[in-house]
């Protein structure tokens, strides 16, 4: 199964991801998580890991990216470069922990240096590619927003995680990002998180999940401690594949 998980900046994508991926390692599924945002840093930390070289790197960069997307343009770009089991994937660009692993796709490092779309191309290409076997779960982690849709990434997975904190400005994404999985088909399942006591009669949607607030989790990653998955990722879980 494919899982990406979407949202406004700041809902706590990265954090369910990780929770997810730790959650499904447990319970002995092979668990490969695609970092496919651009900026945030953050997914090593929780996750205990440590950095290694991204996938645009191991290619030769933004101009191997590049490259490779004007070979795609010209109908000239090699099918099989990425059609990979999780045992295909280069070492050198996954870092690992028992049966969990973690792929950056590429990261914005200095500026001026252009759009982040070469990125979005080899995630797209990456997922179109990749196969998995019945007990192997990827998910991938993207940028805030749904620039993710119009690059053609979510064609490729099963399931749009749509997580929203108690705000107009999340709810009304989360709307549209319903909205955009319906047209490609694809499941949706709303996770509220940050909710603090008595939210949900404020919204004007029923989430599929409630992940309550709790500040241990601003306070361990300030420690720079791992995350830790809660209880409702069960609920998740099950929603997801049910």
């Amino acid at each position: 199964m494919k899982i990406l998980v979407s949202g406004k900046g700041g809902c706590g994508k990265s954090t369910i991801t990780a929770m997810l991926g730790k959650y499904l390692e447990d319970k002995g599924y092979r668990v490969l998580i695609i970092d496919a945002d651009e900026s945030n840093p953050g997914l090593y930390r929780m996750l205990g890991l440590p950095k290694v070289k991204t996938l645009a790197e191991h290619l030769g960069g933004r101009r191997g990216a590049k490259i490779l997307m004007a070979a795609e343009g010209k109908g000239e770009l090699d099918e099989e470069l990425f059609n990979w089991t999780l045992d295909d994937i280069p070492g050198e660009i996954l870092a690992r922990k028992g049966n969990l692993a973690v792929l950056t796709i590429g990261k914005i490092e200095e500026a001026e240096e252009g759009c982040a779309c070469p990125y979005g191309f080899l995630a797209r290409k990456l997922l179109e590619g990749i196969n998995l076997d019945d007990n192997e779960v990827l998910i991938v982690d993207t940028e805030a927003g749904i620039e993710h849709f119009g690059r053609g990434i979510d064609r490729y997975v099963d399931v749009i995680v749509d997580v929203a904190e108690p705000s107009a400005e999340s709810l009304e994404l989360s709307k549209k990002i319903e909205g955009l999985a319906g047209s490609l088909g694809l499941k949706h399942v709303l996770v509220l998180n940050k909710a603090l006591p008595g939210i949900e009669d404020k919204l004007p949607v029923k989430p599929d999940v409630v992940i309550p607030y709790d500040q241990r989790f601003i306070i361990e990653s300030l420690e720079g401690r791992e995350i830790r998955p809660v209880s409702q990722v069960e609920e998740l879980w099950m929603k997801i594949s049910g």
